[in-house]
């Protein structure tokens, strides 16, 4: 599919438990004297480890498929038509414009980082606005409302798609 799986096992040192059991005294009292019955005891036979936190994440999971790849799964299908290719032009202030194709990503940041366009982002799901980008020309479709505030000229490229060609101004 694409993604690496990587298993993370906390390790307890049984022997270091072991040798800490060992080294304790089966029974007690309080005046260092041995008990003279062995009718009751303060501690089970077998100590149990039970930890303080929080469990650890047992697995961590890396995507490495490019977003800008036709997905292997089954889409709409416009009559045996591949998606439509929209152009990208992207302005970084003084620097010259740059084109990068959007076609299969879900979202335009996807599609940007794939074509290595960095850009500023944290949520990746509308919420904190700080991927807003102005938009200079074209028209998109979010595919998830944007909660963070925009303005008429802005975007947030984290959540939405190209329906035309656009032209879009990186800060």
């Amino acid at each position: 599919m694409g993604t690496i799986v990587i298993s993370i096992v906390p390790m307890i040192d049984m022997q270091k438990i072991t040798e800490q059991q060992s080294s304790m005294p089966k029974e007690f009292c309080l005046d260092g004297s041995t008990p003279e019955h062995e009718e009751f005891s303060l501690e089970a036979d077998a100590v149990e480890v039970q930890l303080d936190h929080e469990p650890v994440q047992e697995s961590l999971i890396l995507n490495t498929e490019d977003p800008e790849q036709p997905e292997v799964s089954a889409q709409i299908d416009l009559a045996g038509m591949d998606k439509p290719v929209h152009i990208v032009s992207i302005h970084n202030g003084a620097e010259q414009a740059q084109a990068v194709p959007f076609q299969h990503a879900h979202t335009l940041l996807e599609s940007l980082e794939a074509h290595n366009v960095p850009v500023h982002y944290q949520c990746r799901e509308g919420y904190c606005g700080s991927c807003r980008t102005q938009l200079l020309e074209g028209e998109v479709h979010y595919t998830e409302e944007p909660m963070a505030w925009i303005n008429d000229d802005e975007i947030l490229p984290c959540c939405c798609i190209p329906k035309t060609a656009i032209r879009i101004k990186l800060p």
